[in-house]
């Protein structure tokens, strides 16, 4: 009995000893909480610091070749909607077959109410068609950008005799196309074909001029005239 004893007791100790260990192992944890909460986003955001530091730099970087990408290829989509169009324009102007000669194709690059600016060259007087050939004006400067500036057809600047028939007339746009001072008995009609004196297409009658007050002149509507809002318009080579 006394033997049994003695060797319990060794057991007993130990449990204790690992009773007060695990005791004191929570007292600690509890009372560290706070400091390690408080410690913890600390480290946290210092972690993330590091790799933000490292991050945007490459980032940066990466951005700024994405927006130099991005400009390059807007740049060339510009170029190539304007290649469109003047390809669209040339095709419209084939075949409306109502020219002849040669004309270069130029895009607009400033409009004003009568006139507009040309991304072309051309000689003082060359005539102007839209892509349907139809008369728009004529080159009255050129500037030393490459740029042309053209005045529209009945302008001060571009003032145009318009011819049907055996009749001529002087264009007017005020309020529509007209073509004014025809002869009161000149005996045209709606349809009649009225062009430049340089043969380029002015319209069509659009009725049977109408005599003027003082009953020696006449004037009428036309239509089928030049589109002044055209993009890209053709100049005649000489």
């Amino acid at each position: 009995m006394h033997g049994g004893l003695e060797l319990a007791r060794p057991r007993r100790r130990k449990k204790r000893i690992w009773i007060a260990a695990a005791v004191l192992l929570v007292v600690g944890l509890v009372v560290s909480a706070p400091y390690g909460a408080a410690l913890l986003p600390a480290g946290l955001s210092r972690c993330l610091g590091a790799v933000a530091n490292w991050v945007r730099p490459h980032y940066t970087e990466e951005l700024a070749a994405l927006q130099q990408q991005n400009a390059r290829l807007h740049s060339r989509l510009a170029l190539a909607e304007e290649a469109q169009a003047e390809n669209e324009a040339l095709r419209s102007l084939l075949g409306c077959a109502r020219t002849e000669g040669h004309w270069q194709p130029a895009r607009v690059t400033a409009r004003r109410s009568e006139g507009a600016t040309l991304a072309c060259t051309a000689a003082v007087g060359a005539a102007v068609l839209d892509p349907q050939g139809r008369y728009a004006g004529q080159v009255v400067e050129n500037r030393e950008d490459g740029t042309c500036e053209f005045a529209f057809a009945g302008t001060e600047n571009a003032p145009c005799a318009g011819l049907s028939g055996s009749a001529a007339g002087l264009l007017e746009r005020k309020n529509g196309w007209f073509l004014a001072g025809l002869p009161a008995d000149c005996g045209l009609t709606a349809g009649s074909v009225v062009t430049t004196p340089g043969g380029e297409w002015l319209g069509e009658l659009a009725a049977a001029p109408q005599p003027d007050s003082d009953g020696l002149t006449a004037r009428a509507p036309l239509t089928d005239t030049a589109d002044l809002n055209s993009t890209v318009f053709f100049v005649k080579i000489e």
